[in-house]
């Protein structure tokens, strides 16, 4: 087993930051954050469960966010599509010529959009608490954006902490809100980075030009598993619906209570045991 991390450069002057588990002769599992999420979303339980069914797993800050280089969006804008070639960079590096991609809010939109323009290179596609960016889709409810709005951390991680965790509470849904997952994980954002203004600000940007891809889903012929909480205030669950609608070979899992950020132990569990056995099921060899 060789876990381990390094960057990898996927532009000349931009360094990502990767963490990888397991052997790298195993078929290939990568996962991809959100807006303003670092790597340690995907927990080191779900990376190792993976390990331990002969996976190779890779996880990784996008550019501009985590330990990955920072980038002045003014003077050097990007979109979703560079974010998407990333990836695409980062198996390139790795030598993989295909992998299962598992991706969460911003995550699921670069999951779709490497199915959709880079089908050679993948097994699967998991799409969790993403749309199709339909204008079907129902836009958050004003009280999402006003949470949001209260929140304008400083880089002082202690002063900043309530605020993060009344978002935080607001995104997990109705389930019982676990205080020690959320910390531990607003922690590791401050430990990667300086956390001042709105949270993966860039990366709102760089989805300002973002399409419907519904047509395009419908030509998506892989395996394809859409994860979605019932009760996502961020992203509408109907967002999860159509998607699985447009991909003809598509499976559809509702979390009932989950909302958008599984800060719930239980809730999480389900969440990673249904990519794990979908992974599972749909491995090549």
């Amino acid at each position: 087993m060789q876990n381990g991390a390094s960057y990898i450069h996927s532009e000349p002057s931009l360094k990502l930051w990767v963490e990888y588990y397991g052997e790298s002769g195993n078929e290939a599992v990568i996962f991809i954050s959100g807006a303003g999420a670092n790597s340690s979303f995907w927990s080191e339980r779900l990376c190792n469960q993976l390990v331990e069914k002969d996976f190779y797993v890779i996880k990784y800050d996008h550019r501009d966010f985590g330990y990955s280089t920072k980038i002045d969006y003014e003077k050097n804008p990007y979109d979703i599509l560079q974010l998407a070639k990333d990836a695409i960079n980062i198996l390139d590096s790795l030598e993989i010529k295909k992998a299962h991609i598992v991706g969460h809010s911003m995550g699921g939109f670069i999951a779709q959009l490497l199915a959709i323009h880079f089908p050679e290179r993948v097994i699967t596609i998991t799409s969790a608490s993403a749309s199709t960016n339909s204008p079907k889709v129902p836009l958050p409810p004003a009280k999402t954006w006003e949470i949001f709005m209260e929140m304008s951390p400083t880089n002082n991680f202690e002063n900043d902490l309530p605020g993060f965790m009344k978002v935080w509470e607001y995104l997990n849904g109705s389930t019982r809100f676990d205080e020690e997952l959320a910390v531990e994980y607003t922690r590791n954002l401050y430990e990667r980075q300086a956390i001042i203004g709105a949270l993966g600000e860039s990366h709102v940007k760089a989805q300002a030009g973002i399409t419907d891809r519904s047509e395009a889903l419908k030509q998506v012929k892989l395996p394809a598993l859409i994860i979605h909480g019932e009760e996502d205030y961020l992203v509408d669950k109907y967002g999860g619906i159509q998607t699985a609608e447009c991909i003809p070979n598509s499976q559809m899992v509702l979390i009932p209570e989950m909302g958008h950020m599984p800060f719930n132990k239980e809730i999480l569990s389900r969440f990673e045991n249904e990519i794990i056995q979908f992974i599972k099921s749909n491995r090549t060899r």
